[in-house]
């Protein structure tokens, strides 16, 4: 053996000392991120050296470090982060729902409205009683604060989850331009032929938060670096470039966000309706969906809660409660005022003219037409029937509303409305409301004094046939087109929610173990063994030391050699 293949042994033997230092080094590198959960283990990647010339071989040559990943468990575990960020967002935002509701210990709208019509069922038992007057009045009051209050809370609860998108934009472009940071960082040093690995565990990690947020499409071109895209294609992150989401006032609501994408050329992009999966969608969802179709039945049973309401009270009487003049809650707006008046019924609106011992003087009855008749048409129709202002008479205020009036010592009560049309101008009603839930209340004349709840009519002492009508009103099918009651309707809701809870409570929990499964797939191929780590070090170790004893044996060969 020459000195010159003596020298390539020692060059041999230094390759294979660098090789066992480097897996020492890398296995120390795992050991140190054992409990990281983003971390894919890594492994030195060893070929044998080209023999060249030497008919044995030259040794080991250190290829790189590889991460030991599974690349399309990795795709399936950022893809089902999406659909776990949306069920768990639904699910909280249901409950959050829930929390309005509030039935319990007898806090809820349910208790209200029981309340108020066992108190429409007190004041028919004694229809002359102040005290079950006042106590259906404090009834009715409660019913009014909660349904309104409940309105507002809804109105609330959407403001707050508009709030939470603005939020998670902002997490997502933050989240967008780190990736984009990591692109140009895996570049630069991939360039100078360094490892890259650990830069590949941050920019994949941040890209399972971000799939979390807003699902995306991704993978990585020719040059290693990572594009994401949203909705239909939108360029979140281009190479080295991040595009901006924008929560923009661009909404056919005001103070209500949009969800935009902003290109470097300042081209906004509406993409509210074309993300999908994440929290950013179930948030667009819980708030213009799921919150406004509840608020929608709760505007529905206010509204019909009441007219039917006052629609029987508006026909009645109160104590000794005779009107010199009568004014309308409701206004019509001037362009609406020459158009027929909505809702109204074929039949004859009438007025009792009444004298001080409250006998009936005179009965009119005012023909009204369905489809026809506008607001002036029944006004001037009223006169004409009346014929004499001084005994009745009836305008229309500047500000739209209609006013009956009579003169001297007359006056009068209304009667049998077979056209409701003085439930639709507000005429002696119990409740008053324009926008359904959220300006409901009780009628505030009625509320100073009760002894003008209507209970009978005809200003009949003992009469309670309106109470009665009224009581009996919890029991009859007026929702729905008549098909079912209040209760029904409202408890419907109420079991609707929790149904849409039990499901999305469900999702959430099968959703969670699959991320849970993938999650145990990737680790069994990417996370760190720490037995395996000890016996590869060990190994690492022998090997270490054998190629230290081959270069002591070469070396002495060489001075046994030269000193020949």
């Amino acid at each position: 053996m020459t000195s010159s293949s003596l020298f390539t042994q020692l060059d041999l033997g230094k390759r294979s000392l660098m090789a066992q230092q480097a897996g020492t080094s890398v296995t120390g590198h795992n050991i140190a991120n054992i409990g990281n959960d983003g971390y894919s283990r890594q492994r030195v990647r060893l070929e044998p050296q080209h023999p060249g010339k030497s008919r044995f071989g030259s040794g080991v040559d250190m290829k790189g470090v590889d991460r030991v990943t599974d690349r399309f468990l990795n795709t399936r575990l950022i893809s089902e982060q999406a659909r776990f960020g949306q069920t768990e967002t639904r699910t909280q935002g249901l409950r959050r729902l829930e929390t309005l509701v509030n039935e319990t210990e007898g806090g809820g709208l349910r208790a209200a409205v029981n309340q108020f019509w066992s108190a429409w069922g007190a004041v028919a038992n004694a229809p002359e009683a102040e005290i079950y007057r006042t106590d259906l009045i404090n009834a009715g009051n409660t019913l009014a604060r909660r349904v309104s209050g409940m309105a507002q809370d809804l109105s609330h609860l959407r403001q707050e989850f508009n709030g939470r998108l603005s939020e998670r934009v902002l997490k997502v472009n933050e989240l967008a331009s780190t990736i984009a940071t990591l692109n140009e960082k895996i570049q630069q040093v991939e360039q100078g032929a360094g490892e890259t690995n650990d830069l590949r565990d941050q920019r994949e990690a941040t890209l399972k938060q971000l799939s979390r947020l807003v699902q995306v499409d991704w993978f990585e071109n020719s040059q290693n670096v990572m594009e994401v895209t949203v909705g239909n294609g939108f360029p979140l992150v281009h190479g080295r470039r991040a595009n901006a989401l924008e929560a923009s006032f661009e909404n056919k609501e005001n103070a209500f966000f949009s969800l935009r994408g902003l290109d470097p050329k300042g081209v906004s992009r509406d993409l509210t309706q074309e993300v999908r999966g994440g929290e950013l969608p179930e948030l667009i969802a819980l708030r213009d969906d799921t919150v406004v179709r509840f608020s929608k039945n709760l505007d529905q049973v206010a509204a019909e809660l009441a007219f039917q309401v006052n629609r029987i009270h508006s026909t009645g009487t109160g104590l000794n409660t005779r009107f010199n003049q009568l004014n309308s809650s409701f206004a019509l707006k001037a362009d609406a005022r020459d158009k027929p008046l909505p809702f109204l019924k074929d039949g004859n609106f009438r007025v009792h003219l009444v004298d001080h011992n409250n006998e009936f003087l005179e009965t009119y009855e005012v023909p009204v037409h369905a489809g026809q008749d506008t607001l002036e048409d029944i006004v001037q129709r009223i006169n004409a029937t009346v014929g004499d202002p001084k005994l009745l008479a009836a305008r229309i205020n500047n500000d739209g509303s209609v006013s009956l009036a009579s003169q001297g010592s007359n006056q009068f009560v209304l009667g049998q409305d077979d056209t409701d049309f003085a439930v639709l101008m507000g005429f002696n009603n119990f409740f008053e409301t324009l926008h359904g839930a959220s300006d409901f209340r009780v009628n505030a004349q009625l509320a100073a004094n009760p002894n003008r709840i209507a209970a009978g009519r005809g200003l009949l002492p003992g009469d309670n046939s309106v109470a009665l009508a009224i009581h009996d009103l919890q029991f009859q099918p007026t929702m729905d087109g008549g098909a079912i009651t209040f209760d029904e309707f409202y408890n419907g809701m109420v079991a609707d929610l929790g149904l849409q809870i039990n499901r999305a409570e469900t999702d959430q929990k099968n959703q969670a173990l699959i991320v849970d499964q993938f999650q145990k797939l990737r680790d069994e191929v990417s996370s760190v063994n720490m037995d395996e780590e000890v016996a590869n070090m060990v190994q690492y170790q022998r090997g270490f030391e054998a190629a230290a004893k081959f270069i002591n044996t070469v070396d002495d060969m060489t001075k046994t050699v030269i000193n020949l």
